[in-house]
């Protein structure tokens, strides 16, 4: 309702304020996910039928927004930012803002959007992005949606659908699963008449989540899909939709959702027509996947009996479904997370026993490779004390070296990486602070950085070293974890990089040196000057109470008769209002005018942010001064209604 810098936007940013103040009594981060007339809000799904949360959701959505986070208690400034945000309209004005590359959709220390991303988006010839599938949309929207309750949201990790699973079978809030179930059913549809490359893509991604998760968890889903004709529609569309590893799972679900018996015969059967399928070999992969989908949807369509395999039938169905696989290469399948490995059982016997040998330091290490290591780290908690075992796996467990080979899977257990690092001490710092430099996963960089701050200040220390890498983000990331640590190294000069050519680190800079008021002044200059408009609005919120009278001339030459944009000029105004300067007293007045009548008064320039921001300076803080209080008095003689408002606001200050 209100452009940016106009006075009633600070009271409404207020009341904001107090409606979240509840929410963070409790807690320090707010999660919210956008789905397309929907959010979810830390897992819990809004009512698509309340117009305003809808409305909400549908402007995120168009502006290809994947999340939302607020962390810690906002600013009123940043809510300010967030509602100018909001108000672009993504339609009208043709920008979408969550499509930008990272570094530039807008954000802010407590609050952070999240685009989808714009690498995911293919480009026509004029490198222009065209809109994704209705599918490709689905899948975005049902990976944010499920992800959006984790601490540490990451927007790339929409595109693992493992990761998606995981996060899947651990939330058990129905209002949560009513979201998940929603997307599942609309991409089943979506998928079964699409033959595009994205939908094929989408196929394979929502294939792999299904075919992760876990029984029990797809049961629970399916299940709460609808009645038992809206569940066989489901599972047709998923017969033609999904792969065939991925049909079976969902044929099993709906079995026990609705109570009914598939004989284990009949399931050995379409589970060796799946193995075919699954081969790729000539026409008998084509024949297999053709005739599986086809007993599906035969299965589907005359479920009625407990048991729809007679004896005779039976009979048939075992000696078929024992016959192996022709064109199939030998799989190896993966051990039941409920039963005890080799590798497991081999280690606890050797623990028995204080044996140790070559056999089981591969078992080790295997156990290790495939995220078991809280199991290794067990089993040298109950090794003899000074025996061989437990000798043998305190030297294995603490090298090093386990860092790097425990961050390159997949999926990291944060606890896992926490136990490892206390048992390796100090020693952990430099492959901790290898993987930060090198990793290209900003999920896995997070994690680093964490366990890295609870090591204390010696990380520091350490980390002060990869500065030296010329490369900008290997300086940003360590520069992130100084800030983080709280505690600046002795001798450390963050000026430097305070001044540095790359805008990225510059950013995270600014923060660590404009803190230490050796070089507060000096940096707040040259981020005001800063070609970076972030930089520039880093520094006027540094300002924002009031600017030192020896950076006023650098705020009125850099900023207000800047190359700036509005928002930029209306807080550079509000930062010269307390300021006592007669220099601040003529930027404001110039601001605000446009020459001078016939009759040689003061022409009230037109209504725009920084004009009503400047005014509404004068009426708060020089409402005492000659020059201010004729200019004042023209602007409430103004016909329009916003310069009057500016003019009188808060009048009566200094």
């Amino acid at each position: 309702m209100y452009p940016v810098g106009h006075p009633s936007l600070e009271s409404m940013a207020e009341r904001v304020l107090t409606s979240l103040q509840p929410l963070f009594q409790n807690s320090d981060k707010l999660t919210i996910g956008v789905a397309h007339d929907e959010l979810l809000v830390e897992g819990a799904a809004t009512d698509v039928r309340h117009p305003v949360l809808s409305e909400l959701a549908r402007r995120l959505h168009g502006h290809q927004f994947a999340a939302m986070i607020l962390e810690e208690m906002p600013l009123p400034y940043e809510i300010e930012g967030l509602l100018a945000t909001l108000a672009q309209d993504s339609e009208r004005d043709g920008g979408h803002l969550g499509l930008l590359p990272p570094d530039e959709i807008p954000d802010w220390d407590h609050i952070h959007l999240y685009g989808i991303g714009y690498d995911r988006l293919r480009l026509n010839v004029d490198g222009e992005a065209l809109a994704t599938s209705r599918a490709l949309e689905l899948w975005y929207g049902l990976a944010t949606a499920a992800l959006s309750v984790e601490e540490d949201f990451d927007p790339d990790d929409v595109l693992d659908p493992e990761h998606v699973a995981h996060t899947i079978q651990r939330q058990k809030d129905e209002s949560y699963d009513e979201v998940v179930v929603e997307y599942f059913l609309q991409l089943a549809s979506e998928l079964k008449d699409d033959g595009t490359s994205d939908s094929k893509e989408v196929r394979q991604q929502i294939s792999s989540l299904i075919t992760e998760l876990d029984d029990d968890a797809l049961a629970r889903l399916v299940k709460m899909g609808g009645d038992s004709k809206k569940r066989g529609q489901f599972v047709m569309d998923a017969s033609k939709s999904f792969t065939v590893d991925a049909v079976m799972k969902v044929l099993s679900a709906a079995a026990s959702a609705s109570e009914q018996t598939i004989s284990t015969s009949l399931t050995r059967l379409l589970t060796k027509l799946a193995a075919h399928a699954e081969s790729g070999v000539g026409t008998v992969s084509h024949n297999a996947d053709s005739a599986l989908r086809d007993n599906v949807e035969e299965l589907i369509e005359g479920w009625q009996l407990g048991d729809p395999n007679p004896e005779g039938y039976t009979l048939v169905l075992d000696r078929m479904s024992a016959a192996a696989p022709v064109f199939m290469a030998e799989d190896i399948e993966e051990e039941d997370e409920n039963e005890v490995s080799g590798a497991l059982r081999l280690l606890e016997m050797s623990v028995e026993v204080d044996a140790y040998g070559p056999l089981v330091d591969r078992a080790v290490a295997d156990l290790m490779s495939i995220g078991k290591t809280s199991h290794v780290l067990q089993m040298l908690d109950d090794a003899v004390e000074g025996g061989a075992v437990a000798l043998a796996l305190h030297t294995h467990v603490t090298n090093p070296s386990q860092i790097p080979r425990l961050l390159s899977q997949a999926d990291v257990d944060e606890g896992e990486l926490r136990a490892l690092t206390r048992r390796i001490g100090v020693h952990a710092i430099e492959p901790l602070l290898e993987v930060l430099s090198e990793s290209d996963s900003r999920h896995i960089r997070r994690k680093v950085i964490k366990v890295l701050v609870e090591m204390g200040p010696i990380v520091g220390e350490r980390a002060v070293s990869r500065l030296q890498d010329a490369r900008w983000f290997v300086i940003r990331n360590v520069l992130v974890l100084l800030r983080k640590l709280q505690a600046t190294p002795e001798g450390f000069d963050v000026y430097e990089f305070a001044t540095h050519n790359d805008r990225r680190v510059r950013r995270e800079a600014f923060p660590i040196a404009v803190d230490q008021p050796a070089l507060r002044e000096r940096t707040l200059a040259g981020a005001l000057a800063d070609v970076d408009e972030r930089m520039v609005y880093m520094a006027l919120q540094q300002l924002r109470t009031g600017a030192p009278e020896t950076l006023v001339p650098t705020i009125v030459k850099r900023v207000i008769h800047g190359d700036r944009s509005s928002e930029l000029r209306s807080l550079g105004a509000r930062t010269l209002g307390p300021s006592e300067s007669p220099l601040a007293l003529d930027a404001l007045i110039e601001m605000t005018t446009d020459g001078r009548t016939i009759l040689r008064r003061h022409r009230i320039a037109q209504s725009k942010p920084e004009v009503l921001a400047a005014l509404s300076m004068l009426a708060e803080f020089w409402s005492g001064d000659p020059r201010a209080k004729r200019v004042l008095t023209e602007a409430r003689r103004s016909r329009n209604p916003e310069i009057r408002s500016a003019a009188s606001s808060q009048e009566g200050g200094a």
